[in-house]
Protein backbone atom coordinates (compact mmCIF):
# COMPACT_ATOMS: atom_id res chain seq x y z
CA UNK A 1 0.00 0.00 0.00
CA UNK A 2 1.51 3.62 -0.86
CA UNK A 3 2.82 5.45 2.12
CA UNK A 4 0.69 9.06 2.02
CA UNK A 5 -0.07 8.59 -1.71
CA UNK A 6 2.90 10.32 -2.08
CA UNK A 7 3.57 12.19 -5.67
CA UNK A 8 5.06 10.04 -8.44
CA UNK A 9 8.91 11.17 -8.27
CA UNK A 10 10.69 10.47 -11.91
CA UNK A 11 12.86 7.63 -9.97
CA UNK A 12 9.64 6.05 -8.99
CA UNK A 13 7.69 5.93 -12.18
CA UNK A 14 11.12 4.40 -13.67
CA UNK A 15 11.05 2.01 -11.55
CA UNK A 16 7.86 1.07 -12.34
CA UNK A 17 8.44 0.94 -15.93
CA UNK A 18 10.90 -1.76 -15.07
CA UNK A 19 8.64 -3.39 -13.11
CA UNK A 20 5.69 -3.67 -16.05
CA UNK A 21 8.56 -4.81 -18.48
CA UNK A 22 9.56 -7.09 -15.78
CA UNK A 23 5.98 -7.93 -15.30
CA UNK A 24 5.51 -8.84 -19.30
CA UNK A 25 8.24 -10.94 -19.60
CA UNK A 26 7.32 -13.35 -16.46
CA UNK A 27 3.95 -13.19 -17.87
CA UNK A 28 4.80 -14.95 -21.23
CA UNK A 29 6.97 -17.60 -19.17
CA UNK A 30 4.10 -18.78 -16.37
CA UNK A 31 0.61 -18.45 -17.05
CA UNK A 32 -0.26 -18.74 -13.54
CA UNK A 33 1.52 -15.51 -12.79
CA UNK A 34 0.02 -13.87 -16.47
CA UNK A 35 -3.50 -14.86 -15.12
CA UNK A 36 -2.87 -13.23 -11.15
CA UNK A 37 -1.78 -10.09 -13.09
CA UNK A 38 -4.90 -10.21 -15.16
CA UNK A 39 -7.18 -10.42 -11.93
CA UNK A 40 -5.29 -8.48 -9.49
CA UNK A 41 -2.02 -6.36 -10.49
CA UNK A 42 -1.03 -4.74 -7.51
CA UNK A 43 -1.23 -7.95 -5.00
CA UNK A 44 0.69 -9.68 -8.10
CA UNK A 45 2.82 -7.62 -8.41
CA UNK A 46 3.76 -7.28 -4.98
CA UNK A 47 3.75 -11.28 -4.85
CA UNK A 48 5.86 -12.04 -7.64
CA UNK A 49 7.76 -9.24 -7.77
CA UNK A 50 8.29 -7.67 -4.40
CA UNK A 51 7.42 -4.14 -5.91
CA UNK A 52 5.05 -1.95 -3.83
CA UNK A 53 3.73 1.19 -5.54
CA UNK A 54 4.92 4.33 -3.70
CA UNK A 55 1.91 6.01 -4.99
CA UNK A 56 -1.58 5.10 -5.07
CA UNK A 57 -2.44 4.09 -8.26
CA UNK A 58 -5.80 1.97 -9.45
CA UNK A 59 -3.72 -0.32 -11.84
CA UNK A 60 -5.71 -2.20 -14.74
CA UNK A 61 -4.12 -4.32 -16.49
CA UNK A 62 -6.00 -6.21 -19.52
CA UNK A 63 -5.63 -8.83 -22.17
CA UNK A 64 -5.98 -6.70 -25.21
CA UNK A 65 -6.32 -9.68 -27.68
CA UNK A 66 -4.62 -11.27 -30.51
CA UNK A 67 -4.73 -7.95 -32.86
CA UNK A 68 -1.63 -6.33 -30.82
CA UNK A 69 1.26 -7.96 -30.45
CA UNK A 70 4.99 -8.35 -32.50
CA UNK A 71 4.31 -7.34 -35.97
CA UNK A 72 6.86 -9.65 -37.95
CA UNK A 73 6.12 -7.93 -41.47
CA UNK A 74 6.95 -4.40 -40.17
CA UNK A 75 9.64 -5.79 -37.58
CA UNK A 76 7.63 -3.36 -34.73
CA UNK A 77 5.16 -3.78 -32.27
CA UNK A 78 1.93 -3.38 -32.42
CA UNK A 79 0.53 -2.12 -28.56
CA UNK A 80 -2.67 -1.12 -27.56
CA UNK A 81 -3.31 2.56 -25.88
CA UNK A 82 -2.43 3.06 -22.13
CA UNK A 83 -5.08 5.47 -20.58
CA UNK A 84 -4.78 7.50 -17.56
CA UNK A 85 -6.98 9.19 -15.33
CA UNK A 86 -7.09 11.83 -13.30
CA UNK A 87 -9.46 14.12 -11.00
CA UNK A 88 -10.17 17.94 -11.08
CA UNK A 89 -11.35 19.26 -7.90
CA UNK A 90 -14.06 21.10 -7.36
CA UNK A 91 -13.75 24.71 -7.74
CA UNK A 92 -13.93 27.25 -4.61
CA UNK A 93 -17.16 28.72 -3.71
CA UNK A 94 -15.63 32.01 -3.09
CA UNK A 95 -15.05 34.46 -5.92
CA UNK A 96 -11.64 35.44 -6.41
CA UNK A 97 -10.11 32.52 -4.70
CA UNK A 98 -9.35 30.12 -7.39
CA UNK A 99 -5.67 30.73 -7.51
CA UNK A 100 -4.98 30.54 -3.91
CA UNK A 101 -6.89 27.68 -3.99
CA UNK A 102 -4.75 25.83 -6.81
CA UNK A 103 -2.07 26.92 -5.03
CA UNK A 104 -3.10 24.88 -1.24
CA UNK A 105 -4.03 22.13 -4.08
CA UNK A 106 -0.12 21.69 -5.69
CA UNK A 107 1.29 22.55 -1.53
CA UNK A 108 -1.04 19.89 -0.05
CA UNK A 109 2.02 17.23 -2.03
CA UNK A 110 0.88 13.66 -1.12
CA UNK A 111 -2.50 14.29 -0.50
CA UNK A 112 -3.56 14.47 -4.32
CA UNK A 113 -2.69 11.83 -6.80
CA UNK A 114 -2.12 14.91 -9.19
CA UNK A 115 -0.18 18.29 -7.83
CA UNK A 116 1.26 20.99 -10.20
CA UNK A 117 4.70 20.88 -9.54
Amino acid sequence: MAMDNATPTLESMLEFQQVYLRAIALSWEDKSFRNELLKNPADALARYLDYRCPWLIDLEVVDPGGQYGWDEHNQRWNLPPNTMTVGIPARPELPGEEAVALAAYSDAGPNYVFTCC
